[in-house]
C-alpha cells in the first residue's frame, strides 16, 4: 500500500472541512540539520524539498539573527543555509502542490556569534547570500528582522496563513491557528508556530517551552509538547513518546499536539535507530486517534514511518487517493 500513497500530495485526498489539529502530520526535527561538524548536529539525510517531496508537513526551523540577516542554526554551528533558501524550498512546493500545507516552526537560535566580528560562522559561511560588507544593521530584534527578510522574498501576501503582511493588498493575516481551522483553510499556505518574541498577530504563540520536558501551555488552543532530548535513554523516551501520543488519542482534537521522537547523546542517529522501528511498530498497530504532529530525526528509516502516519487520517476505510485491487474505493470518515 506504500507504494500506492503519493506522498507528495497526501493531503489532497482530505476533506476541506477535516479540522487541521485532527490530523496526524509527520514532520521532522531540526529540518535543515543535514550537515555540521563531525555529524554532531546532524540530523537528517535530506534536505527540505526532499523532506516536501517524502510527506513531512511539520518543519522545525532553527534561525540565529546576525546583522540584518537570519542564518540556519543548530545552536552556535551554522549549517550553510538562510532563511531565504527555506522560504524558497517551501513556497515552491506549495506552488507546486497547492493541496498541501506546511507547519513551520521558526525558533529565535540566538544572536549566538556576533560577538565574532569578521570570524563569525554567519558572516564566514553566508557570503553566498550578499557581500557582507555592505550590510547595514536595520534590524534590532529577531521579529523586524523576519519580517523584513519575509517579505523581502515572498511576493506573495497569502503564502504564510497567519503573518500579517505589508503589502496593499495583503492587509491583515487571513486567520491563526484555532481548533476550528480546517484543511481547506490553508491549502496551500504556510502557517507560521512562533517560537521568538513578537506581537500578537505574528504566527501561533509557541514562545513558552521549557527544556527537555514534557509540557502543555495554558493558552487557547493549548499546545502539548513532548521534547525529551537529552539522552533520557532509549525505553524512557519510547515509553514518553507513546504516552503523549496515546494522551493525543484520548483527548478532542482541539488543542495542538507535538511529540519529538528525536534524541541524543553525542549524536542524533543512535537513538533514532533503535526509535525509529519501535515507533513505526506502534504506528502500524495503532487504534484510530489522531496522534498530532510527530517530529523524527532520520524518518526515512525504516522506509514505511512516514506512511504509517499518513495512513493514520484514512483509517477505518477513508480514502486516500488509491483503489484498491477490486479497483473499489474507500469511504470517507467523518472530520
Amino acid at each position: 500500500m506504500d507504494e500506492l500513497i503519493d506522498h507528495s500530495s497526501w493531503m489532497r485526498d482530505i476533506p476541506d472541512q477535516a479540522r487541521l489539529l485532527s490530523l496526524s502530520i509527520p514532520g521532522t526535527h531540526n529540518s535543515c540539520s543535514v550537515g555540521g561538524i563531525l555529524g554532531f548536529t546532524k540530523t537528517q539525510d535530506l534536505d527540505l524539498p526532499d523532506q516536501l517531496k517524502a510527506g513531512i508537513r511539520f518543519l522545525d526551523i532553527r534561525l540565529s539573527h546576525y546583522q540584518d540577516n537570519l542564518f540556519v542554526h543548530h545552536d552556535v554551528v551554522h549549517m550553510g543555509k538562510c532563511y531565504a533558501d527555506i522560504l524558497t524550498a517551501c513556497s515552491g512546493f506549495l506552488g507546486r502542490h497547492p493541496s498541501e500545507t506546511i507547519l513551520m516552526s521558526i525558533k529565535d537560535e540566538g544572536r549566538c556569534d556576533s560577538i565574532l566580528g569578521r570570524f563569525a560562522p554567519s558572516r564566514r559561511l553566508g557570503k553566498s547570500r550578499g557581500d557582507p560588507m555592505n550590510w547595514v544593521i536595520r534590524s534590532g530584534s529577531f521579529e523586524d528582522a523576519f519580517k523584513a527578510r519575509t517579505w523581502e522574498y515572498v511576493d506573495d501576501p497569502t503564502l504564510f496563513y497567519n503573518l500579517p503582511s505589508p503589502f496593499p493588498c495583503g492587509g491583515s493575516p487571513q486567520g491563526n491557528l484555532t481548533a476550528g481551522t480546517t484543511l481547506g483553510d490553508v491549502r496551500g499556505k504556510i502557517i507560521l508556530l512562533r517560537r521568538f518574541e513578537a506581537d500578537r498577530d505574528i504566527g501561533f504563540d509557541l514562545t513558552y517551552w521549557p527544556e527537555n520536558m514534557r509540557f502543555r501551555s495554558m493558552t487557547k488552543p493549548a499546545y502539548a509538547v513532548e521534547d525529551h532530548w537529552w539522552d533520557p535513554g532509549e525505553s524512557d523516551k519510547y515509553n514518553f513518546m507513546i504516552t503523549h501520543m496515546e494522551e493525543a488519542k484520548r483527548r478532542a482534537p482541539k488543542d495542538l499536539y507535538i511529540t519529538f521522537s528525536s534524541a541524543v547523546n553525542l549524536h542524533a542517529r543512535s537513538y533514532a535507530k533503535t526509535i525509529n522501528p519501535r515507533l513505526n511498530e506502534y504506528l502500524t498497530k495503532s487504534t484510530r486517534g489522531r496522534v498530532g504532529v510527530v517530529a523524527m530525526d532520520y524518518f526515512q528509516d525504516p522506509p514505511g514511518l512516514v506512511s504509517s502516519i499518513i495512513k493514520l487520517n484514512f483509517a477505518n476505510g477513508a480514502t486516500v487517493g488509491y483503489v484498491d485491487g477490486y479497483g473499489h474505493h474507500g469511504e470517507s470518515v467523518n472530520w
